[in-house]
C-alpha cells in the first residue's frame, strides 16, 4: 500500500513540475526555420531538382529557369505571370510552393538588342514593346531621354539602373 500511495505522489509531484517547466518556456520560430518546415522554394536559388521534388512540372521548371536566367531573378513571385503558359490559375497553383523573393537585382540588358520576349520578361507591356519596335525602324534608343519618350515614367523608373544603350 505505502508503495502505491508514493507511487502515486511520485507520477503527481512529476505531472505537476512538468507543467510548470513547461510554462516556462515560449518557442519562437524564425521565419527561416518556418519556411524550411514548410519546405518553401527560394525561386531565385531553387534548383532544377528541388523544384521537382516539390511537384511542379518539369515544363514550368524550365521556363523559371529561363527567367530567371535571363532577368537575373524574381523581385516578386507575381512576376510568374509574364511567362507565356503560366496564368493566373497556374500562378496560384505555383505560388504556394516558393516564398516571397528578397533583395534581387536584376541583370542588365541592352534596349536596342533586347528580344520580345525578354522585354515582356522585364515587364514592358505590348503596347510599349511596339513603340520600342516602331522607333527601332527609323533609329537605335541612344540614351535615356528618348527612352522616356517611349515607355511609361513608371516603367522607364523601374528599370532604369538595369537599361544600356
Amino acid at each position: 500500500m505505502k508503495k502505491l500511495i508514493f507511487s502515486i505522489l511520485i507520477l503527481l509531484i512529476s505531472t505537476f513540475s512538468y507543467g510548470i517547466i513547461e510554462s516556462e518556456f515560449k518557442v519562437i520560430e524564425s521565419k527561416n526555420t518556418l519556411d524550411a518546415q514548410n519546405l518553401l522554394l527560394d525561386i531565385n536559388k531553387a534548383s532544377k531538382s528541388d523544384m521537382l521534388k516539390n511537384g511542379i512540372s518539369q515544363s514550368y521548371v524550365d521556363k523559371i529557369i529561363e527567367y530567371r536566367d535571363i532577368t537575373g531573378g524574381y523581385k516578386k513571385l507575381n512576376e510568374m505571370t509574364r511567362i507565356s503558359g503560366i496564368g493566373k490559375k497556374t500562378y496560384e497553383k505555383l505560388k504556394v510552393k516558393f516564398k516571397e523573393p528578397q533583395n534581387i537585382k536584376l541583370n542588365r540588358f541592352n534596349i536596342n538588342k533586347a528580344d520580345d520576349k525578354t522585354l515582356i520578361y522585364y515587364g514592358f507591356s505590348k503596347k510599349e514593346i511596339q513603340s520600342i519596335r516602331k522607333y527601332h525602324e527609323n533609329s537605335i534608343v541612344r540614351n535615356n531621354l528618348e527612352l522616356k519618350k517611349i515607355i511609361s515614367s513608371k516603367k522607364y523608373e523601374d528599370l532604369k539602373d538595369y537599361i544600356d544603350y
